[in-house]
Order: C-alpha cells, then sequence, then structure tokens
C-alpha cells in the first residue's frame, strides 16, 4: 500500500500518513526495559508443549495479544482494516477498531468498519467512541448503532482528552464523565472498556473506574505513539502556532506503559473480575511477556500492526507468527509452560521503574 501516492483529503488518511512516515514514538520509554526476567537455565520444557491461548469476552483466543485500536472512516483505512481483520481472524485474536465517531456524520463510511466483522466472523471484536462525545451527549442511542455497525462484543471508550486540547479541531469538554460512562454502562447489553490512548491510567482512575463497574481497561501508558506528536505536525501544517508548541510541550505527558499497568493492577482486588490490556509502545514478544508478568491479562499493539498492513497481507502474518514464536521463547526462558506460570516467573525492577513502586506506595511480587 503506497500511501504517499494516495489523496490525503481528511484527518483520518492524515492520522496514518504522520503516523506511518513521521517520527510520532514518545521520547520517553515504556520502563519495561526496567524490568528483567530471572533466566532459567534448565526449565525442564519442550518449547512445543508451551501454551498461551486464553479467553476474552467468552471467546477462545490462540493468545494475549491484541490488533490495538487504529482507524476507519475512508477507503484507505476500509483497506487497512480488511487486511488486519482477514490476519485477526487466521490467527483467532481479538480486535479493536478505530473512533467510529464519523460513522455518525457520514454514514457512507459505515462500510469502512462494518468490513471488519465480515471478514473476522468469530473473533472478539471491540466498537471505539471518544470520551469527548460521551460527556456531551443526552442520549447513547448512537452507541448502540456504532455496537451495530461491527456487531461489536465490547465498545471501547477512549480517553484522549491531551490530543483533543492540542488537535486543531478539537474538544475541550469533558466533565461529568464518570457519571456519564455509568449511565451509558447502565444502557448497553455488552461490557464497556476504557481506554487510554497513549498517556496511561493511574491508580486513583482505575478505583473510579471499578467503583461503577467497569472492569476492562486498556492502559495505553506512555512510551509508543505520541497523539499529542502526531496533532503538533497537524497544528504546524495548518499554522496553529499555539497548539504547535503545546505539542511540543506535552510531547511525553503521561505515565510510562509499565508503571500504569502496576498501577492498574495495584487496585484490583478480585483478580478474576478484572482485565487489563497493557499497550502504549508493546513491540515484541517480550515486551508482551513483561506487560503480563506486570499484571496485565493480555497485551494490544497498534502501530506496529499498522506498519506491517501497509506493506501487505503476509507482513502481517508473518509479524504475528514472530511475535507468537518471541513470547513462547520468553516464556521458555523463564521455565514458564503457560500464562499463569509467566505471571510468577521471578523479574528483578530497576531504575525509574522501581522508584515509581516505591513512590507511589505500589505492592508487586518480584518472586
Amino acid at each position: 500500500m503506497e500511501i504517499r501516492k494516495i489523496p490525503i483529503t481528511n484527518r483520518k488518511d492524515e492520522h496514518i500518513l504522520l503516523v506511518s512516515q513521521e517520527k510520532v514514538e514518545s521520547n520517553q520509554t515504556t520502563w519495561l526495559e526496567h524490568v528483567t526476567f530471572v533466566h532459567n537455565t534448565l526449565p525442564e520444557l519442550n518449547l512445543d508443549d508451551l501454551t498461551f491461548s486464553c479467553e476474552f469476552l467468552g471467546k477462545s483466543i490462540t493468545a494475549p495479544v491484541f490488533v490495538g485500536a487504529m482507524t476507519g472512516g475512508t477507503e484507505l483505512t476500509k483497506k487497512i482494516n480488511v487486511s488486519l481483520a482477514k490476519a485477526a481472524q487466521k490467527y483467532k485474536i481479538p480486535m479493536m477498531v478505530g473512533s467510529q465517531r464519523v460513522i455518525l456524520k457520514h454514514p457512507e463510511t459505515k462500510s469502512s468498519f462494518s468490513v471488519v466483522r465480515e471478514c473476522a466472523p468469530d473473533i472478539p471484536i471491540v466498537g471505539n467512541i471518544g470520551i469527548a462525545q460521551i460527556t456531551t451527549s443526552e442520549s447513547f442511542k448512537y452507541v448502540q448503532e456504532i455496537i451495530d455497525n461491527i456487531d461489536a462484543d465490547a465498545v471501547a471508550i477512549h480517553l484522549n482528552v491531551i490530543q483533543e486540547v492540542i488537535q486543531p479541531e478539537g474538544d475541550n469538554m469533558f466533565s461529568g464523565a464518570i457519571e456519564k460512562i455509568q449511565m451509558l454502562k447502565d444502557q448497553l447489553d455488552v461490557p464497556i472498556v476504557i481506554k487510554e490512548t497513549g498517556c496511561g491510567i493511574s491508580k486513583e482512575i482505575a478505583q473510579q473506574l471499578f467503583d461503577i463497574g467497569i472492569n476492562i481497561i486498556d492502559v495505553s501508558g506512555v512510551g509508543g505513539t505520541s497523539w499529542v506528536a502526531v496533532e503538533f505536525y497537524r497544528a504546524k501544517k495548518y499554522g496553529e502556532v499555539s497548539k504547535r508548541e503545546l505539542g511540543k510541550l506535552f510531547w511525553d505527558w503521561g505515565i510510562p506503559t509499565a508503571a500504569s499497568i502496576l498501577e492498574v493492577k495495584s487496585v484490583v482486588n478480585r483478580p478474576s473480575s478484572i482485565q487489563i490490556i497493557g499497550s502504549g509502545g508493546i513491540r515484541s514478544g517480550i515486551d508482551i511477556a513483561k506487560a503480563l508478568r506486570l499484571g496485565a491479562n493480555f497485551a494490544a499493539l497498534a502501530r506496529p500492526f499498522l506498519m506491517v498492513a501497509l506493506e501487505g497481507q503476509d507482513s502481517i502474518e508473518t509479524f504475528i507468527e514472530q511475535t507468537f514464536r518471541e513470547l513462547k521463547i520468553t516464556m521458555l526462558l523463564t521455565g514458564s509452560k503457560n500464562i499463569d506460570e509467566l505471571k510468577k516467573a521471578p523479574v528483578v525492577i530497576s531504575s525509574s521503574l522501581k522508584e515509581w513502586i516505591e513512590e507511589r506506595k505500589i505492592e508487586f511480587k518480584r518472586i
């Protein structure tokens, strides 16, 4: 898919271009590099005996790996969604779609999302709408519309406050969010996933969400794509000097992914009823293993999937197989026959992450 040869006529395609072509990664890391597994020299396991299959939203999946939320709304993004959905179906892993807000004003774009379910009839699929839309809505009928659009198993509400305030055409109204989320939860027949968009979630916010019955959180911490960076480039393009400077200043704002997983996990009193998705700069099977060890139930990758989707179907499948292989080898080298054992593998926590744990008084079993 030669993206530079495609006319970029709207924000969705512009985001794809910027994420794939510009430096939009955070300058801050995920802090997963501060987590070191204690090597098991004699694992007493065979590689082929290891398993990481599990369940999400009542459906069996091959691995605790998601295609993270990305895009939709244009012909280009429709092609990307088709490719990703076909791969997700083949390997039986969940997929989250990008924000479906666009279909509310432009119903003609519905097929750019609905193709996901058409290409992936059996996997868990998660819809997507922004917190700015939820907080300013008196009625939530449209949420059912986006769920029906892809026959979603759950719907994500993405928290992108910093992106909105820097985006040239962004929203600025976010008050009453917790009350509105609870109201929406009471009206839906599918679970709500609360997901950040690159700034992480703290234990205080996690507690508020758990208190109103939200039990799936996607931390999306600092260390991967910075949506502030993306909006910096857009503000620069459109001559928005103030927002361009704000983009520079807040480029790395937030909680690193490793710290955010620990934050959210620290308030979980009933682990079996809470599910944490670790995302934000997850780039390899080792990263996935570390996220799981810190307390995540699953890991989601977005930009890596986008980059291989732009190369073609074979590249997506090669990437998934390589990622699975990396995760399995990491499990072998920690003596972990399955994910439950991996979550108990001994680790050493160092540097900034160790300081964060101490400062925030977070309990974490290293061994």
